[in-house]
């Protein structure tokens, strides 16, 4: 069961930039972890437990707010009506609106919006408190999204990464190796993960739509409230449930959401290439609080546009617009310190306030 301090970056993720790193206070205490930087200072390291960082309370907590959710999202709905049910139980009293008893699923979903009209009887008919009651729904949370996260990428992640990269080679060296898969199901599954990494992000736009409809939507209909403060909050909370809705849909499938329609159109529009590092003394990739880099994918002479995400602190994965082939042809190249340093500090640039690395000091990999 998921708890309120829930990870926009997955700590099965971070682990692969774990290593022997101390704190800043107690420099002489050596365990394992990450070193972490904030964005506004890189000049040290803070040795962090993976568990501590890239995380908010409630990322993707869905209270009674966002109970609107209900009739798109069948999950969600299953588990707000379980909870109802199980709090009518306890009680022994059975919950009623306009003198309708509300016995079933679809009853409950569609009076739940005039909750406070609700009325509760016992066994015997007889008007139960309501106001407690209410409360008690009230306060209901479900956690199916980051439950469905923390599952699918603890079960799918390191072997899907393993998968992914087995054809390369790990041992240090020099060159370029074009690749087939044969079958492409690694580098589906790989991109799923791009895909599910990008919109788990709570800073996550939909590649800019969500900053158009709030601006230009949302802000001028709701502009014309008198209440300042309640304006911005249910545009926030608008936006918010349309995030979550796109997190659902990408985690269980439902309808055609942004990760559905990331990976049809990467399956087939994008080219993939591997970076490895060379070797270990020319540096290592650091990733983020906002691990997807996407730059424009209108891809011209030099100008690496695509989509970058560090695999590990060696491997990084490069997506751009590939004009022929196959999604399958897959180019991994080693590249030195001073193509590290220029990844580097695109990922830095995308990050949103922090950033993870291998390495107590940056100045020799950005």
């Amino acid at each position: 069961m998921a708890t309120k301090n829930q990870h926009y970056v997955p700590q099965v993720y971070v682990k692969a930039w774990e290593t022997t790193v101390c704190s800043i206070r107690e420099p002489q205490k050596p365990f394992t972890g990450v070193y972490y930087y904030e964005k506004s200072n890189l000049e040290i390291g803070e040795g962090r437990n993976k568990s501590t960082i890239l995380a908010n309370n409630h990322t993707y907590t869905i209270g009674y707010d966002y109970a609107f959710l209900m009739p798109k999202c069948p999950e969600i709905k299953k588990d707000f009506v379980t909870k109802i049910q199980d709090i009518l139980r306890e009680r022994k009293v059975t919950a009623k609106y306009n003198a309708k008893a509300l016995t079933n699923t679809k009853a409950i979903v569609e009076c739940f919006p005039c909750l406070d009209d609700w009325e509760f009887v016992d066994s015997s008919n007889n008007p139960a408190k309501k106001k407690a009651i209410i409360n008690s729904i009230k306060e209901i949370r479900s956690y199916c999204l980051e439950d469905r996260f923390s599952s699918y990428m603890e079960s799918n992640w390191e072997s899907t990464l393993n998968n992914f990269l087995s054809p390369f080679p790990t041992i240090d060296g020099t060159g370029e190796i074009e690749h087939n898969y044969p079958r492409t199901e690694f580098v589906s599954a790989m991109l799923n993960m791009v895909a599910l990494m990008m919109c788990r992000n709570p800073s996550f736009d939909l590649l800019g739509i969500f900053k158009w409809l709030e601006n230009d939507i949302l802000q001028p209909i709701f502009s014309q409230w008198q209440d300042n403060n309640q304006c911005s909050s249910t545009i926030n909370e608008l936006m918010r449930g349309l995030w979550l809705n796109e997190i659902y849909k990408g985690l269980f499938g439902v309808g055609k959401g942004f990760v559905g329609s990331f990976l049809s159109s990467a399956m087939a529009n994008l080219g993939v290439m591997i970076f490895r590092t060379r070797n270990k003394t020319e540096g290592s990739f650091i990733t983020s609080d906002n691990p997807v880099s996407h730059r424009s994918l209108i891809v011209e002479s030099a100008n690496h546009n695509g989509i970058y995400f560090p695999l590990t602190p060696e491997f990084l994965l490069f997506l751009g617009k590939r004009s022929e082939g196959h999604v399958g042809d897959v180019i991994f190249r080693t590249v030195g310190n001073d193509d590290i340093k220029h990844v580097n500090r695109i990922i830095l640039n995308s990050s949103n306030e922090s950033i993870v690395s291998t390495a107590k000091h940056l100045g020799y990999i950005l």
